[in-house]
C-alpha cells in the first residue's frame, strides 16, 4: 500500500471506475487521440475486449446486457478513433444497432453527444432549458436545488443545447450518418426520435407532467427571446468557469467534465483555460490489463484510503506497518478541504471548510459519509503512538459539516442537504438513471455520520458541541429505524445492495449505542443469516439495486461476505457457527501471497449503472479476518475476527498469508478433531513471526 499513496497527492493511485461502457465520451476522445496515439490503442483494445461476445453491443456496464446508449457511442467512438467500418467489431456492432432500430432509440444523453458530433439532430432531442437557470431559488424547480451531480451535467449541457455548438461535417460523419441508423439521415423523423427510447434502455420513464413539459418547450424554443437566451448562456457560463477554477478544472465527475471542456472551447477556442481542461483529463484515465478506461470519479483515494486505515487500526496490524500508517495519515492530512468555496449562496454550494472529498482535495467537492470516513480515519489514527495526528480542532471541523448536512428527516444525503421536494423526479428527464433530481438521505451516508459522531463524542467529550451531537445522532438513530425494511434489510444505493446497506445500518445504530438486542438489529442480523448460502459466504447480484428486491448472484462474493461478516460481528451475533463458515469461506479465496480475486462489480450508483472499486476486494476481507488479540477469551469483538489471549500474555500478530495457511487446515475436514476448539486452535497459534 505504502508506494501506492506516495503519488503526486494521490493523483490515480486508487482506481474507481464505473465500468460505464458509454466513456470515453467520443469528443473527449478524438482530441485526446489526435495528441497520444497510445491512448489510442489502449482505448481501442479496450472498447473491443468489452464488447458482448454474443451479440456484438456493449452495454451501460460491463455486466449489463447490451442497449442502444452503449452500442451506438462504443460504435463512434472505435470510428473516430480510426477502426474501419469493415472491423469484424464494427461490423457485428453495426448489426446490433440495426437489429434494434438504429441509434435513433439512443436515450437523452446519448442523443446529445451525437447531436454534438454531427451524426443526430437538434431536432430530435428534447429542449433543454437555459433559461431555468435565471428562475430565483424560492422555485422548487430551480436548478439550484437538483442534485449537484445532476445540476452539473445539465448546466453545460444546456449552454452546449443553447448554442447548438456542433462539430464540423467531414466525410467521416457523413460515413457515420449511414452507418448507425435504419432509415436514410435525411428522411428520420426527428421530431419523432425525440420519444423514441429504445426498450433496452428505457430504466425510468417520462412522467405524464414531464411529457407535457416537454411539450410546451417545444412550443417555446421556436418563440424564445433572443435576448433572455443571450443572458442565460452568460449566466451559465459563469457557473461553468466557477465550477471549472473551484476544482482546478477536474470538476465533480467526468460527464460535466468533458461537456465544460467542450463549452470552453466553444467560448475560447484552444484557449489556455480549455489546455488546463485536457491536462486534467489524464485524472480520468486508468490502464488496466484489458486497456484505457475513463473512470466515474478522479479515482476514489480518500474513500479506500480511510477505509484502509481503519481496518488496519480496528483488527491491530497497524503498528506492524508505521510507514504505511504514516502515509496514509499525511494523505489524509493534506486532502481535508481548508476552506470554503467562495461566494457559496451565488452558486449553490455548500459549506466545505473540514470537509473529506472522495478523492483528491483539488476536486474539493464535501461529501456527507466521506467526511464520516475521514473523521473516523483520523480518530482511529489517533491510537498509534508513532502518528502525528490531526488536531482535534479539525476533526471538529468535519463534525460542523456533518451537523449542517443533516436533513430534517434525520438523515443524511450525500454532497448537500435535501434543497428539493419528493415530486421533482417527477422531471427526471434522464431515461436510464433513478434518483437524480434531488439529494436524498441514505442510510449509508447516515450511519457513517452517526459512526463518526459517536467516534468523536468519545474522544472529545467536554467539546462544547457534544450536546449538540448527541441530539444529532438520536435524530439519525430515529431515521436509520424508520427507513429499515420489513425483512431487517436496508437498501444501498452506492453499493451492492442490501448487504451493503445492512453492514451499514447496523453499525451505525451499534456505534450510537443501540442495544443488541433491539429489534432492529435482531433484524439485520436475522436478515443477513438467512442470506448466507451454502459455501458460507454472501453473494448478492447488481440486479438488486436495479430491482430494489434481493437478487443472489450466481456465486458467493468475498466484498458481500466482509460486509455481512462486519455487520454480524458488530452486532455480536450470538451463534457463532454461520460466522464461522463465513470466515471458511473467505480463507479459501485468498491467494498464497495474501491477495484476493476480482470478482463481480460491487459499487452502484443512481440504481442502474455499476461501479468497480478494486480495493475493497482486499480492504473488507482484511477487516473481517485480520487476528489480533484484543480481549480476555474468544469472542467476537467489533471488526475483528475471532481473538484470543492466554492468561498473561496475548498472541503474537502473524503474517496474513501464514494464519490464513494455518486456519485453512484446521478448518478443513482434513483436520476437525472434535475435542479442540477454536480457543483452542488459536493458542496453538502463539508463534513469534
Amino acid at each position: 500500500m505504502s508506494w501506492t499513496l506516495n503519488v503526486d497527492r494521490g493523483r490515480q493511485t486508487w482506481r474507481y471506475s464505473p465500468e460505464v461502457n458509454p466513456n470515453p465520451n467520443p469528443v473527449d476522445v478524438h482530441l485526446l487521440a489526435l495528441k497520444e496515439p497510445a491512448h489510442t490503442r489502449e482505448i481501442v483494445r479496450y472498447l473491443l475486449a468489452r464488447q458482448n461476445p454474443t451479440d456484438g453491443g456493449w452495454g451501460l456496464h460491463i455486466e449489463a446486457h447490451s442497449d442502444i446508449f452503449g452500442t451506438a457511442l462504443q460504435y463512434v467512438a472505435l470510428r473516430l478513433l480510426g477502426v474501419a467500418a469493415d472491423h469484424p467489431g464494427a461490423v457485428r456492432a453495426r448489426a446490433f444497432l440495426h437489429a434494434h432500430g438504429g441509434a435513433q432509440g439512443i436515450p437523452s444523453w446519448g442523443k446529445f453527444w451525437l447531436a454534438a458530433l454531427n451524426v443526430y439532430s437538434w431536432d430530435g432531442l428534447h429542449p433543454i432549458p437555459i433559461e431555468f437557470w435565471l428562475l430565483p431559488y424560492s422555485l422548487p424547480v430551480c436548478p439550484g436545488r437538483w442534485w449537484c451531480h445532476c445540476r452539473m451535467v445539465y448546466l453545460p449541457m444546456a449552454y452546449i443545447y443553447a448554442r447548438r455548438t456542433t462539430a464540423a461535417e467531414t466525410p467521416l460523419i457523413r460515413e457515420l450518418r449511414n452507418e448507425i441508423y435504419t432509415t436514410p439521415y435525411e428522411k428520420i423523423d426527428w421530431s419523432a426520435a425525440r420519444n423514441t427510447i429504445s426498450p433496452l434502455d428505457m430504466y425510468y420513464p417520462h412522467s405524464a407532467i414531464l411529457k407535457a413539459i416537454n411539450a410546451g418547450l417545444g412550443v417555446y424554443e421556436k418563440l424564445h427571446s433572443t435576448w433572455l437566451r443571450k443572458r442565460a448562456v452568460d449566466f451559465t457560463f459563469e457557473h461553468i468557469r466557477y465550477e471549472d477554477e473551484q476544482t482546478k478544472y477536474i470538476d465533480i465527475g467526468p460527464v460535466n467534465k468533458t461537456i465544460n471542456m467542450l463549452c470552453v472551447w466553444d467560448r475560447e477556442g484552444q484557449s489556455p483555460n480549455f489546455f488546463k481542461h485536457a491536462d486534467r483529463l489524464l485524472d480520468y484515465l486508468w490502464l488496466a490489463p484489458d486497456g484505457m478506461k475513463m473512470q466515474g470519479y478522479n479515482g476514489s483515494q480518500l474513500w479506500d484510503t480511510a477505509f484502509t486505515i481503519q481496518a488496519f487500526v480496528e483488527t491491530g496490524i497497524a503498528q506492524r506497518f508505521p510507514e504505511t500508517m504514516r502515509l496514509a495519515n499525511h494523505y489524509l492530512d493534506i486532502t481535508q478541504v481548508p476552506e470554503d468555496a467562495p461566494d457559496m449562496n451565488t452558486y449553490f454550494r455548500h459549506i466545505s471548510k473540514g470537509a473529506w472529498p472522495f478523492s483528491t482535495v483539488d476536486h474539493g467537492w464535501p461529501i456527507s459519509d466521506c467526511t464520516a470516513e475521514g473523521v473516523k480515519a483520523a480518530l482511529s489514527l489517533r491510537a498509534l503512538p508513532f502518528i502525528a495526528p490531526i488536531s482535534i480542532d479539525r476533526v471538529a471541523d468535519g463534525i460542523n459539516v456533518i451537523l449542517s448536512l443533516q436533513n430534517t428527516d434525520g438523515g443524511w444525503a450525500s454532497y448537500e442537504n435535501k434543497r428539493g421536494p419528493n415530486w421533482l423526479e417527477k422531471l427526471n428527464p434522464s431515461e436510464v438513471f433513478a434518483g437524480i433530481m434531488v439529494d436524498y438521505s441514505y442510510v449509508e451516508c447516515s450511519a457513517a455520520c452517526i459512526q463518526a459522531m459517536s467516534a468523536f463524542r468519545k474522544s472529545a467529550p467536554t467539546h462544547p458541541r457534544i450536546k449538540e451531537v448527541s441530539r444529532s445522532i438520536e435524530r439519525g438513530v430515529r431515521f436509520i429505524k424508520r427507513i429499515q425494511r420489513d425483512d431487517g434489510s436496508w437498501l444501498g444505493s452506492w453499493g451492492i445492495c442490501f448487504t451493503y446497506g445492512t453492514w451499514f445500518g447496523v453499525e451505525g445504530l451499534v456505534a450510537a449505542g443501540e442495544k443488541l438486542t433491539s429489534p432492529a438489529i435482531v433484524k439485520a442480523c436475522k436478515f443477513l443469516v438467512e442470506k448466507q448460502r451454502e459455501d458460507g459466504g454472501w453473494g448478492e447480484s447488481f440486479k438488486s439495486n436495479v430491482t430494489k428486491t434481493y437478487v443472489q448472484h450466481a456465486q458467493s462474493q468475498i466484498v458481500n461476505t466482509g460486509w455481512a461478516l462486519l455487520a454480524l460481528m458488530a452486532a455480536k451475533y450470538p451463534n457463532r457457527e454461520p460466522i464461522e463458515r463465513g470466515i471458511r469461506y473467505l480463507i479459501s479465496k485468498q491467494y498464497p501471497n495474501g491477495d484476493f480475486p476480482q470478482e463481480s462489480i460491487i459499487g452502484v450508483f443512481n440504481f442502474n449503472c455499476m461501479i468497480s472499486y478494486s480495493n475493497y476486494k482486499n480492504i473488507f476481507p482484511l477487516w473481517a479476518l485480520a487476528p489480533e488479540s484484543t480481549s480476555s477469551h474468544l469472542c467476537i469483538p467489533h471488526h475483528s475476527i475471532y481473538t484470543y489471549q492466554s492468561t498473561n500474555q496475548p498472541i503474537q500478530s502473524l503474517s496474513l498469508s501464514l494464519i490464513h495457511s494455518f486456519i485453512h487446515w484446521c478448518l478443513s475436514d482434513e483436520f476437525s478433531p472434535p475435542s479442540l476448539s477454536l480457543q483452542d486452535l488459536y493458542q496453538l497459534c502463539r508463534l513469534e513471526t
